[in-house]
């Protein structure tokens, strides 16, 4: 049937009713008819397609850049087919003015015609299989959030609150919602914005709806080809044999290769045996004279014999380079689950047998693309940093490095390294799987990056609902040479592959105990930012100084999360032309009298435990003979703390600060900054985190106490999923000298 194209001016006069919708059956292009308006209101219903446009329209390439091959807007007001907030700024709010045009009613009656496309109209126009209509409706869609100035409001509070923008931001925004009206009649949000859900009483958000109408519109066409294809090859397979049985030439051709293949045959025949014979005559010599058996009967003759042992050589020998220079991928640990009470011993002896199951991996090295001419000069050009933080495809990941002392051998160009890598999935209303990595590597000096490539995540394809994180901790052994020209050691970066998947609660776990998810799109990526392994002070190439200029430097040369007198360890995230910052430290504060007196008040404890808020905080200390030195006052101790979660939901260590004041000492030394070691571990209810430590103090004892400092401080942490922050007290404890070494 032909459709003419028709254009419908529908006149409503003025109704004592609060409204109605006007929808059109083709395109359902809803218009809200507000009965309590001064002036009637023309509704123009687009004209129905005709079958060749529903045509083009249902044969629009999909692409990512529109819905259905959007790929002109055809409309005059752009700002209207923008998704409200999306590429602007949440700062520009700070500038921008709102002003709301509409009444409560008008409000209300529009947010009611965007609820009926949202839930209803599009639905049935993916049904109908209507794609022009669907576009025409979302559009519809974008103009009526165009008219409310409180949909873009709340788009820009949601990103403000979501990325930590700042409260000066929110309250503006907050305020300026409030000068606009608020919310519109009929929408009730629980957080500081409403969500998707609540504007629309709806479980979809847009997204999900675009993927399902993509995925069925791909799956219709994949079952179009896969038919297009069979009807041509049977065609062809029907034309060959009429070619066959009609065709003179090919009916000879057929025949010569039906002689050809009896010929070979024959051949062949004889060949094999020739070869039984040349076999029972090599049998007989041996058993006569005594030759190797296996030389003859093992399968192959001795050149094939020597050809395969040379073949076995040159595997393991590349097997060894592989091992000496390779990269360690595997042997990762989860940090999600911390487990506590390990010895040094284990930790090595795991990390050991990580590197030789990454090095036996063939999949995962041997690749290599042209490096960075900075690196292979040496001469950085960028900031040296050994963190990164990257949001790509609304999935965040973060990483942080610390050099690994007890798995080096510096004078074997051999240095170890461990980074920590945290994947958060900040897509509020999506869920992802991880599918793969990939990562590039390049020591200093190398003309070559190591490409690096694997499934999954440790060995996992763990799937993350919006807002939850996955981390977790690897080791890179290198084989590399410190430069006199920068204190990298290498540089990386990489990408994760995921999907964005629908979680079938009601079908439960696979055979692996993964939840049954069904794919929506995908796969993307998500960037893993540059980021460089930095040589500890001890390993780096220090100029040559005069004899009168040398300091010492003994104390700086802790690589722990060491704390003296004066000022914290320096962290190594630094420049190449810059040096080293410290942890952050405030002002010191006023000591304790009994500490400067030395005459102690308090309980000599050199161990402390307590819980605050659910977290439980256990200290103990031990004196470090082999780092100290009496006679020149430095005295090492070494802290051990373990850090336990005894709520009943899951926490996230984000900050330390600690006071520390020596004996004789009139003020407090203040150290604070972010994280534990350098990480922000996640402590599932019941499990722990434990962490030793150094101190290398520069004091004089006193003869009326053993005691030469005491130190206490909190942790800061917050509850998975609540950005409020909450502290763990670490309760006061001190640094005893063992008796003999009283002064």
């Amino acid at each position: 049937m032909i459709f003419s194209r028709l254009a419908l001016f529908v006149l409503i006069a003025v109704s004592p009713c609060d409204g109605f919708l006007l929808i059109s059956p083709s395109r359902t292009s809803s218009v809200a008819l507000l009965g309590k308006s001064s002036h009637p209101v023309i509704s123009y219903i687009d004209s129905v397609p005709t079958a060749s446009s529903f045509r083009r329209a249902a044969s629009t390439k999909l692409s990512a850049g529109g819905f259905l091959g959007q790929e002109v807007d055809d409309d005059d007001d752009d700002d209207d087919d923008e998704t409200v907030g999306g590429d602007s700024s949440s700062s520009s709010s700070t500038s921008k003015i709102y002003k709301q045009t509409m009444t409560p009613d008008e409000r209300k009656q529009n947010l009611a015609a965007m609820r009926q496309i949202f839930k209803y109209d599009l639905n049935d126009l993916q049904a109908r299989a209507d794609y022009a209509g669907w576009v025409q409706a979302r559009k519809d869609l974008k103009r009526r959030q165009g008219k409310d100035p409180w949909f873009e409001l709340n788009n820009k509070l949601k990103e403000a609150v979501l990325q930590d923008l700042g409260d000066a931001l929110i309250d503006d925004l907050v305020a300026k919602i409030r000068a606009v009206g608020g919310p519109p009649p009929g929408v009730t949000h629980k957080r500081k914005y409403a969500t998707v859900a609540e504007i629309y009483d709806s479980d979809m958000s847009l997204g999900k709806a675009e993927a399902i109408v993509q995925m069925e519109q791909q799956r219709l066409n994949s079952a179009k080809w896969a038919k297009l294809l069979a009807e041509r090859e049977a065609n062809e397979k029907k034309q060959a044999e009429e070619d066959a049985n009609t065709n003179p030439y090919l009916k000879a051709e057929e025949e010569a290769r039906k002689r050809r293949e009896k010929t070979m045959r024959i051949l062949y025949g004889k060949v094999e045996e020739e070869r039984k014979k040349k076999a029972a005559k090599a049998k007989e010599i041996q058993e006569k004279y005594g030759v190797d058996k296996e030389a003859f009967m093992g399968g192959g003759s001795l050149l094939d014999k020597a050809i395969e042992s040379a073949k076995k050589q040159l595997e393991e020998t590349k097997l060894r380079q592989q091992q000496k220079g390779g990269l360690s991928s595997t042997g990762a640990a989860d940090t999600n689950t911390p487990i506590s009470g390990t010895t040094p011993s284990d930790a090595a002896a795991a990390e050991e047998e990580a590197a030789k199951a990454a090095a036996s991996s063939s999949s995962n090295n041997g690749k290599r693309i042209p490096g960075d001419m900075d690196m292979t000069r040496g001469e950085i050009d960028v900031d040296i940093v050994d963190s990164s933080d990257l949001t790509t495809n609304n999935v965040r990941v973060q990483v942080s490095t610390s050099y690994n002392a007890a798995q080096s051998d510096p004078p074997m160009r051999k240095h170890s390294f461990a980074y920590t890598i945290r994947i958060t999935n900040t897509s509020p209303t999506d869920s992802i799987q991880l599918l793969s990595r990939k990562f590039e590597i390049q020591t200093v000096g190398a003309r070559q990056k190591d490409v690096v490539k694997g499934e999954g995540v440790t060995g996992r394809q763990p799937i993350l609902k919006p807002g939850e994180a996955f981390e977790y901790t690897s080791s890179v052994p290198l084989s590399v040479r410190p430069l006199g020209t920068t204190i990298a050691a290498a540089r990386m970066a990489g990408e994760y592959q995921f999907n964005i998947v629908d979680i079938d609660e009601a079908a439960g776990k696979d055979a692996d105990g993964n939840p049954v998810v069904k794919v929506l799109s995908g796969p993307l990526s998500c960037q893993l930012g540059t980021f460089h392994f930095i040589f500890p002070e001890d390993q780096r190439v220090k100029p040559v100084r005069r004899a009168s200029d040398e300091e010492d430097d003994d104390d700086d040369e802790d690589d722990d999360d060491s704390t003296s007198t004066t000022s914290p360890k320096a962290a190594t995230t630094s420049s190449a032309n810059k040096p080293a910052t410290s942890v952050a430290s405030t002002p010191s504060l006023p000591g304790d009298e009994d500490m400067k007196s030395g005459k102690i008040l308090s309980a000599t404890n050199d161990s402390s435990e307590v819980t605050t808020d659910g977290v439980k905080v256990k200290v103990t200390s031990q004196y470090r003979e082999e780092r100290s030195d009496p006679k020149m006052d430095k005295h090492c101790f070494a802290y051990n703390i373990r850090i336990t979660n005894e709520n009943d939901y899951a926490i996230q260590l984000t900050g330390r600060k600690f006071e520390i004041q020596t004996i004789g000492s009139a003020h407090k030394d203040v150290v604070a900054g972010p994280g534990v070691t350098g990480r922000q571990p996640v402590l599932q209810p019941g499990e722990s985190f434990e962490y030793t430590s150094t101190a290398p103090l520069s004091v004089h004892p006193l003869p009326t106490t053993s005691v030469v400092a005491r130190m206490q401080g909190e942790y800061t942490f917050t509850k998975v999923g609540d950005s409020q922050p909450r502290q763990a007290k670490l309760a006061v404890f001190h640094f005893v000298l063992p008796a003999l070494d009283i002064a």
